[in-house]
């Protein structure tokens, strides 16, 4: 694989949570998060001419691209003050945010059951992203560097465990790093395994108002930049999977050895796949003794559940 060299151009798409609910509970308005994340993308395509960008917004509804404008109809207002490209930047983040956040507060049914008020559906987005960047790699002649940056206010959604880390290993294969700026709430567990496996960077906000301070001095650097600098690291890292059934962070759960989901508790049958465990019933002569096809009994009962079939779950430790 080359390495980066000054000249190389680089594309960054920008994930920006709207989650309404999530950024409620913010010092830091949302208004003021856009304008401060619309300085940091002007930045960034001042630096080089070659850079290019694009700005995807996701809400726990939907998923919707913001730059470069689905909607050619949006024209913005001719002024001579500002860049031209700066100016459809601003207008189109801004008008497409304001469309998504009005028609979430039209919506009446929630179609995505399961999921809180305060969580964002982020795999959406990065599925998205990654469409992207493949097709701009693909049309590219020359060699494009490309990083994604999740600016995220809302909570982890159980979920979307099994679609976010497929991302995650997608983007890690492609070479994409993966950055995080948490503005608000706790660490996310899935968004910090994003950044460590892709290579990017991790980093919450102590307080909402750094948050330009913070895109400008630690995210805007490209591929070639990250080399000769110091990057923030995060060395406490949770590596823990979620169960399905109960959406809980465990550190020993059962795995269904078709699509791979994990729980808690023993299932006779697996809730995501629908996956019929062929389960035998027997009584060990001695408890505690294993059995003598190598499978492992669960002893203080007296009977043993013991997966006999292709289609089994197995026990293990999760890392």
């Amino acid at each position: 694989m080359s390495e980066p060299v000054e000249s190389d151009a680089s594309l960054l798409v920008v994930i920006l949570d709207i989650n309404a609910s999530a950024w409620a509970r913010s010092p830091l308005s949302i208004d003021s998060a856009l304008q401060q994340t619309i300085i940091f993308v002007n930045a960034y395509l001042a630096l080089k001419p070659e850079n290019q960008l694009v700005v995807l917004a996701s809400s726990k509804r939907q998923c919707k691209c913001l730059y470069p404008p689905e909607d050619k109809s949006i024209v913005p207002d001719q002024d001579i003050q500002v860049y031209e490209q700066f100016r459809v930047v601003d207008v189109s983040i801004l008008a497409g945010t304001k469309q998504m956040l009005t028609g979430a507060e039209a919506a009446a049914v929630d179609v995505n059951r399961g999921v809180e008020e305060s969580q964002t559906l982020i795999s959406r987005a990065l599925s998205k992203a990654l469409c992207h960047i493949n097709r701009v790699s693909e049309a590219t002649l020359g060699k494009i560097w490309s990083r994604i940056l999740v600016v995220s206010a809302a909570d982890d959604s159980p979920r979307e465990y099994i679609s976010l880390m497929n991302s995650i290993f997608a983007a890690q294969k492609m070479s994409v790093l993966i950055d995080v700026c948490k503005v608000i709430g706790n660490d996310s567990v899935f968004l910090q395994q994003a950044a460590d496996i892709s290579g990017g960077t991790y980093l919450k906000l102590n307080t909402g108002e750094s948050l330009l301070q913070t895109l400008m001095f630690t995210f805007l650097a490209d591929h070639y930049t990250r080399e000769i600098m110091f990057m923030p690291g995060n060395e406490q890292i949770d590596f823990r999977a979620t169960c399905f059934c109960h959406k809980r962070v465990i550190d020993i759960g059962f795995v269904c050895s078709v699509c791979l989901s994990i729980f808690c508790k023993m299932a006779p049958v697996c809730s995501t796949c629908r996956t019929k465990f062929s389960i035998r019933l027997f009584r060990p002569e001695n408890k505690g003794a294993p059995a003598s096809n190598g499978q492992t009994m669960r002893t203080g009962s007296q009977q043993t559940l013991s997966a006999s079939s292709s289609a089994s779950m197995s026990q293990g430790t999760l890392h």
